[in-house]
């Protein structure tokens, strides 16, 4: 065992892992320490099937006494075998312990649109590259039309050192040229060859000039990087690209021999450093920072992006586009291993709950080192999936972008929700996309394309129809929320008076002796747009009358031209002129109370004859 145990200090795992089998497989007696190692060692290798046998042994021995650290590496090695429902039940257990609301909610929200993303059809394609090796491939940055990645394979060109940990050689930068029909990468060789070290050389960001360049290696002159344990840990540093080679090397402020910092990112307008780092203070094992560059070089102290984003587990390799944060993770409710998300910038860097990008880009196994292109359409990311050609392998992806239309119908009088109304979404040549209905809540949700513009309507039967013009933008997954639609019943439109259904509708009022519409007119004769626009198949005829005031020659052209003003006034608003089967005048024919010619009344009385009606023939 002390051989076992020395070979775990030394980070040797894969040696470390096997002497702990032979030595468990012999005996029946069980350790607390070296259960813990024996998993730690697989685990560390990402021999996950290994690390799940001896984490249960453990788990078996102490129950839900397992401490937090164990207990959320069992979890994770129940998802790398897919065990899914018992590790979601240890889950509960887990989160319970840490009494924080936030993380239950947020895991029952992230369980919840995952199980939901497996019904549908995958909005992502994966290609394995062929320049893959056996060894570790991934960490892709674009490099203008080329592309930069790390690699573990073996070269003639640097010491092929062999990293203790994996018994792969150290990492190196690689570029090589991308081809435009399938994203296969052609013409490798050493990226700049000056930056090869003996030691890791990995993970790196451009600037969008590419004129400046940041990078992860844990190589120093004099091992002045080794702390007090002899490890060298991880630095971000920044060079400038002068005539095709990096010069002015920096150790940036942050770094430090204490801890490691890795996976640089950039945002686009080169304002923001994104990195990874188990520097002290964080909420997990690595967590994800941000520091803001001034335009002299100089940066800001290091801000963590905050429980939203980080959890007890390990995020890393960020990645930021468009105000979305893509990042791999293990403590977010994935499908095993790491896991790529992606939230939203809401503002001054407080982002929305990750969501999961789902399968394919998500397996059981390590997935990480996502990176899309601007068209949002294509990019590269990093897995040790089965099936692969090695260890980590990098994948070409397309993608067809989406975003997520949500809102609800109601009711325009009641507010009431419209369970089984239609939500019809057209695009800008009137070609029907697609038709959802909404829940007995009268909510809908629509998958609709990213970077287009829609006229979408909602309707049901006997009701109104409503329509808005909405425009997505490129941001995948992102969701268009409030787009509600209010209804209203034919029913609350319509009035029976006898044989015949009329709009309701308030008196049109008329000065005495004129047929011009006034502002009064043009608000009531306003509603009957609403009505025929919201029923697009209605048909009238518009009928007007007068009171007794006047001869009844007169009355009957000033109610004549009456009914051709309301009805010129409705095609001005554009109602089709067919729309409209007749008009007619019926002066003082039909008064509806007692004041005929010859008896008095007041103004009200009369204004009660100076009326229009909109009879409904279809």
């Amino acid at each position: 065992m002390k051989h076992a145990d020395q070979l775990f200090e030394e980070m040797n795992y894969i040696e470390a892992a096997k002497v702990y089998d032979d030595y468990l497989e012999k005996t029946d007696k069980r350790e607390i320490e070296t259960l813990k190692n024996a998993g730690d060692a697989h685990y560390f290798i990402s021999k996950i099937p290994q690390a799940l046998k001896w984490y249960a042994q453990l788990y078996k021995i102490q129950g839900e006494a397992m401490e937090n650290e164990y207990l959320f590496k069992y979890i994770q090695t129940l998802r790398g075998v897919q065990d899914y429902e018992k590790a979601d039940a240890l889950a509960e257990i887990y989160l319970k312990r840490q009494k924080n609301p936030m993380l239950i909610n947020r895991f029952k929200e992230q369980r919840k649109e995952l199980r939901d993303l497996k019904e549908e059809s995958s909005d992502y394609v994966l290609y394995n590259l062929s320049i893959n090796s056996e060894n570790s491939d991934f960490g892709a940055a674009f490099y203008g039309d080329q592309l930069v990645y790390s690699s573990s394979k073996k070269n003639n060109e640097t010491s092929n050192k062999i990293y203790v940990w994996n018994q792969q050689p150290y990492l190196d930068l690689y570029i090589a040229d991308r081809t435009k029909n399938n994203g296969e990468l052609i013409n490798e060789q050493l990226f700049m060859e000056g930056l090869a070290s003996r030691y890791h050389d990995a993970t790196i960001a451009f600037s969008n000039a590419l004129d400046t360049i940041y990078y992860t290696t844990n190589m120093s002159k004099n091992n002045k990087w080794s702390n007090k344990n002899g490890v060298n840990n991880f630095h971000v540093m920044r060079g400038h690209i002068v005539e095709g080679e990096v010069e002015g090397i920096e150790d940036l402020i942050f770094n430090s021999k204490e801890y490691s910092v890795g996976h640089p990112a950039l945002s686009a307008d080169g304002k923001y450093l994104f990195f990874v780092s188990d520097m002290p203070g964080g909420f997990g094992d690595t967590d994800l920072y941000m520091v803001q560059l001034n335009p002299d070089g100089s940066m800001t102290l290091p801000k963590n992006l905050g429980a939203q984003i980080n959890t007890e587990g390990r995020e890393m390799f960020p990645y930021y586009q468009n105000d979305v944060l893509y990042f791999s993770s293990d403590g977010h409710y994935g499908l095993g291993g790491l896991d790529i998300f992606q939230a939203k910038n809401l503002g001054d860097f407080r982002f929305s709950v990750p969501q999961n990008l789902g399968k394919p880009v998500n397996s059981s196994k390590d997935d990480f080192s996502y990176i899309i292109a601007e068209n949002q359409e294509e990019g590269y990311m990093s897995s040790n999936r089965s099936m692969g050609k090695g260890d980590d392998d990098i994948y070409y992806f397309t993608r067809s972008c989406y975003q997520l239309m949500a809102g609800k119908v109601l009711d325009s009088l009641t507010k009431k929700p419209l369970a089984n109304a239609s939500v019809i979404i057209k695009n800008q040549f009137d070609t029907k996309i697609k038709t959802v209905m909404t829940d007995s809540k009268g909510i809908y949700l629509a998958q609709v394309p990213c970077n287009n513009t829609f006229l979408v309507t909602g309707t049901k039967n006997n009701y109104s129809i409503a329509v808005k013009s909405i425009t997505t933008g490129n941001v995948h997954r992102d969701t268009l929320d409030g787009v509600n639609f209010l209804l209203s019943s034919y029913n609350d439109l319509v009035e029976i008076d006898g044989d015949e259904e009329k709009i309701k509708i308030d008196p049109i009022f008329f000065e005495f002796n004129e047929y011009d519409i006034r502002p009064r007119a043009a608000k009531q004769l306003d509603h009957i747009v609403y009505v025929l626009e919201s029923f697009p198949e209605m048909k009238i005829k518009i009928e007007s009358h007068t009171d007794s005031r006047g001869s009844d020659t007169y009355n009957l052209l000033l109610s004549q031209n009456r009914a051709k003003s309301t009805k010129n006034y409705l095609i001005s608003r554009g109602i089709a002129e067919n729309r409209i089967v007749s008009i007619k005048g019926y002066g003082e024919i039909e008064i509806l109370n007692r004041c005929v010619n010859g008896v008095e009344c007041n103004d009200e009385e009369h204004e009660e004859n100076r009326r229009s009606n909109f009879i409904i023939v279809k």
